[in-house]
């Protein structure tokens, strides 16, 4: 198993989402750009970087390229970014349901390194009792019913009817405290089960309230980041649970706040060094949070950054009371559910009442850093070049 997991290591974990095997379909795109660049004429061998009307061209120049209409035709072509990223970020509920939230966090972690610990590589994936590899990495959410859940961590037979606990294989007890918690909102993570104390490595998100589970299912987290990626998952659902469309985990992890992206996506960039062809690069999407005075001033942020963030917007005319202003932009940092802060200059004022929460000042995050006083057209160019984002050794979406 994983070591090092703890409530203190892992109460926070991540899942990749990826929707119709998009990140392989765009890195066959990749791959054609850069295997016919000079032929065609491409400017560069980055597919993210091409532009006007060089990128509508890609996919009838692979359709009608003798080397590569095969692999066209046989899994479609992807030429754009996943609006939104793939990344959900969850916090596991240990003091409720320790034994659940352990079982899903070694899963998540198996062949990764831990954020803080002195490995220097991961180590091999356990393979379980069923010969399958004890991770949820290259599993899909089999179940997708809209307006109830998004089920997964089938990675034995795939379809619902297996799985595996980490406790040697075998099923485990329903925890009360968690058995005790109701289903009364979305993106609730809960444990799938196939009976009273019959718990493995099945799991699901809520799309809704879901008070049918409750007092059947022990809830054990929430996810806290990546509603967007939850919701986009909904919409290829149908009533009778099977998706439309594949939805695979791509990677999974613990998350380490501040030490690990908090959105973004996963680009096979072409590599020739590299023996499988590709070098895996996470181009981050920065999560924002704006104050501004209007909702029109937000909508003209909103435009301004476009699909180069994950965009949450705060407005004083909802929030009148400044107090309230301070604390909803505490709640989006205490809860990192957002990187960093936009203040609108006409709400500048208030940054000197603002306070980092310590975890944020433990990790050496600066205000400065966190939070930055921008206009709408500059506001992605300084979240690039002057947040603490900019100071990790991250691929920020939109740089080079």
């Amino acid at each position: 198993m994983a070591s090092g997991i703890t409530a203190e290591t892992s109460r926070y974990c991540f899942l990749d989402l990826d929707f119709d095997d998009h990140r392989a379909k765009l890195a066959t795109a990749a791959g054609f750009v850069d295997a016919t660049d000079t032929r065609y004429g491409f400017t560069s061998q980055d597919l993210r970087l091409l532009g006007g009307s060089e990128i509508s061209r890609v996919k009838d120049l692979i359709a009608t390229d003798h080397e590569w209409s095969s692999k066209a035709t046989s899994i479609g072509v992807e030429t754009k970014p996943p609006v939104g990223g793939n990344r959900v970020v969850v916090e596991l509920y240990w003091e409720v349901a320790p034994m659940a939230a352990e079982n899903f966090a070694t899963l998540c972690a198996n062949g990764s390194i831990i954020p803080g610990s002195k490995d220097k590589k991961p180590k091999p994936v356990p393979t379980g009792s069923s010969g399958k590899p004890l991770s949820y990495r290259g599993s899909t959410m089999h179940r997708c019913v809209p307006g109830f859940v998004l089920q997964g961590g089938d990675f034995v037979l795939a379809n619902g009817s297996g799985g595996e606990s980490i406790y040697n294989g075998k099923k485990f007890k329903d925890e009360r405290a968690g058995l005790n918690l109701k289903h009364d909102q979305k993106y609730i993570l809960s444990m799938g089960n196939s009976g009273k104390n019959a718990n493995s490595s099945q799991f699901f998100f809520t799309f809704d309230a879901a008070p049918q589970c409750d007092g059947k299912h022990v809830i054990f987290g929430r996810a806290i980041s990546g509603f967007e990626v939850l919701d986009k998952a909904e919409t290829l659902g149908t009533p009778g649970g099977d998706p439309t469309a594949t939805i695979r985990i791509t990677d999974c992890g613990v998350f380490g706040p501040l030490e690990t992206p908090g959105a973004g996506y996963w680009y096979d960039a072409p590599d020739p060094d590299s023996f499988s062809g590709v070098s895996p690069i996470f181009m981050v999407l920065p999560r924002v949070a704006v104050l501004a005075p209007s909702q029109a001033v937000l909508e003209k942020f909103q435009k301004a950054m476009g699909d180069a963030a994950i965009v949450t917007l705060v407005s004083a005319e909802t929030y009148k009371e400044e107090d309230a202003q301070i604390s909803r932009l505490n709640e989006l940092l205490g809860s990192f559910f957002v990187d960093v802060i936009v203040v609108a200059p006409v709400c500048k004022a208030i940054i000197p009442k603002l306070s980092l929460p310590k975890s944020w000042s433990d990790a050496k995050v600066t205000m400065e850093e966190a939070i930055i006083d921008a206009k709408p057209v500059e506001a992605i160019a300084c979240v690039r070049t002057k947040s603490w984002l900019a100071k990790r050794d991250w691929r920020l979406e939109g740089t080079s």
